[in-house]
């Protein structure tokens, strides 16, 4: 069974009364569908003149959500009405772009869109300008072929050209947005809309050409349409680089092609799990958790620890854990160097206190074997953490985004001028006792493999900046490795700024205890592993079955 939402994409919706997209778009759900669950979901793009609750929407939308995935039904700037006579081509991106950030802040991952008729485009060429990567592949209905064509070829020539003389005239006097162009055209889309937008969408100069998209793809599309007659032309050549499904019948069909047949969507639905708030007293204060568990009994949970001045509810994690607690309890955490305060305040060895609390806690919850998984700084936490106390029962640990060695790091990025100054001044604060008042604030710019060179400043108190970042800092990753004589994991984006092959060979050098070091890279992606995170979770999972943890 499913349920089914109106809700608003829109925030702030923008422009006169009139301009404004009635506020619903229509969502189906999996009835057992939690949010931030990371299941897959559609997007509908409908036709031109069409509406959210369009019959394909109507049939679709219940069907696949009671397979399991979520269903979002678009409200467009474009529909219908009023909408039409203004928006242009670029709105559509912008309603496509709403709807996906809205499926992903709510916890949906692997994003399909589908586009019917004009909006095949809309969808196509979305996805060829922006590249997002939430979005894994597109659908094509019964694609419209070049839209000004399509028109010319509806209207005939003689009244397609007059339009379009029409429309020009009004647009160089100025009144491209006040000047109604009119033209019907029987088994075809009825355009109604101001001279500038008819331009835009159906002018000989428009983009709205589905062979420039199509020749531009590169995400993998199931082209469907009742026969290969129907399709455009240049969709039925293929496209070196792209993976392309073409299926020809009755839509009936599209239910099963999305689910189960030729276009198979690389991932099923998640089966609910349980999460549950915690929380701990460690020394000076309390500590939250959240805490995931699969259906089934396990003794084996992940503890995730996340990057600096980030939390338990870290994006990364909020996708992450639910994949992973389809086979494994997952307890993300809080620590004293938790959020921007903590980053300002923590001293290195909090987090060992820290860290036995939360241990101490899956112990006491029947958890036998824990995984570390630290991210960004996360990662040299995890290090120090088991390098220090060797934990009998923390049978692996994995390094997502494994920084730097902290110390000379900081004396890169700041250069040793500042650097020098930063490490006197703290010492001096911290003998004099204001090592818990006095502010370093250095402005650092990221040093290689950054390619970007990022700047910005960095403020902490002088105590806590002395035990993170100073020349005797017990914060050096390749020192903490060589303690590890458990399995390894290195996982980072090639685009990453800590992280690259130099950097991982040196911490598999380090690791001379360790089992087996694994490396994996994801390409082109960059630190914080924005669009990977459901992949990343279920490559941490196979991780673990290679190395017997699971």
């Amino acid at each position: 069974m499913s349920t089914f939402h109106l809700i608003n994409v829109w925030a702030e919706p923008e422009g006169p009364v009139a301009f404004n997209p009635m506020p619903h778009s229509l969502l189906w759900m999996p009835a057992e569908h939690q949010l931030g669950q990371p299941r897959p979901a559609f997007i509908f793009v409908h036709a031109w003149g069409g509406y959210p609750h369009d019959d394909l929407a109507l049939n679709l939308g219940p069907a696949m959500a009671d397979r399991g995935f979520g269903f979002l039904s678009l409200c467009m700037r474009r529909r219908g009405g009023e909408g039409q006579l203004m928006a242009v081509p670029e709105n559509d991106f912008r309603d496509i772009k709403l709807a996906v950030d809205y499926l992903s802040a709510n916890g949906f991952a692997d994003i399909y869109l589908v586009g019917e008729e004009i909006g095949a485009w809309s969808v196509l060429a979305y996805q060829v300008k922006h590249r997002d990567p939430r979005v894994k592949a597109a659908a094509l209905i019964d694609p419209m072929d070049d839209a000004a064509a399509a028109l010319r070829n509806a209207l005939g020539g003689e009244s397609y050209d007059s339009a379009v003389r029409e429309a020009a005239v009004a647009a160089r006097q100025g009144t491209g947005m006040d000047y109604r162009i009119d033209r019907f055209a029987d088994d075809s889309v009825d355009v109604t809309m101001q001279a500038a937008p008819f331009l835009a969408w159906w002018g000989p100069q428009a983009v709205t050409k589905i062979s420039d998209a199509y020749a531009a793809n590169f995400m993998p599309l199931l082209l469907f349409a009742e026969d290969a007659d129907s399709l455009p032309a240049a969709l039925n050549e293929d496209r070196p680089g792209a993976e392309v499904t073409r299926h020809f019948g009755d839509r009936s069909q599209l239910i099963d092609l999305f689910t189960e047949g030729a276009w198979h969507l690389g991932g099923d639905p998640l089966d609910n799990t349980r999460l549950d708030l915690v929380t701990i007293d460690v020394s000076d204060r309390s500590l939250y958790g959240f805490y995931w568990q699969p259906q089934q009994d396990t003794d084996t949970a992940i503890l995730l620890m996340h990057g600096l001045t980030s939390s338990p509810t870290s994006a990364l994690f909020q996708k992450m854990a639910p994949v992973l607690a389809q086979d494994v309890a997952v307890l993300a955490i809080e620590s004293h160097r938790s959020g921007w305060t903590g980053h300002e305040t923590a001293l290195l060895d909090d987090e060992l206190d820290d860290f036995d609390g939360w241990t101490d806690w899956l112990r006491a919850n029947g958890i036998k074997k824990i995984v570390l998984a630290g991210a960004s700084m996360g990662s040299a936490s995890i290090g120090r953490y088991y390098s220090t106390k060797q934990p009998s029962d923390v049978v692996a640990l994995a390094h997502l985004m494994p920084t730097a060695d902290c110390p000379e790091w900081f004396r890169a990025a700041a250069g040793d001028a500042a650097y020098l100054q930063a490490v006197s001044d703290a010492e001096a604060a911290v003998s004099s006792g204001a090592g818990d008042s006095l502010l370093i604030d250095v402005d650092v710019r990221q040093p290689p493999p950054s390619l970007s060179g990022g700047r910005f400043r960095w403020t902490q108190r002088a105590a806590s900046w002395l035990s993170w970042w100073g020349p005797e800092a017990d914060s050096r990753n390749s020192v903490h490795i060589a303690n590890a004589d458990v399995p390894v994991l290195l996982l980072s984006g090639t685009a990453d700024s800590y992280n690259d092959e130099a950097r991982f060979a040196e911490l598999k050098a380090a690791a001379v205890q360790a089992p087996s070091v694994s490396e994996v890279w994801y390409e082109d992606i960059d630190h914080g592993l924005a669009g990977v995170e459901v992949k990343v979770a279920e490559d941490l999972l196979d991780w673990m079955r290679e190395t017997n943890v699971l």
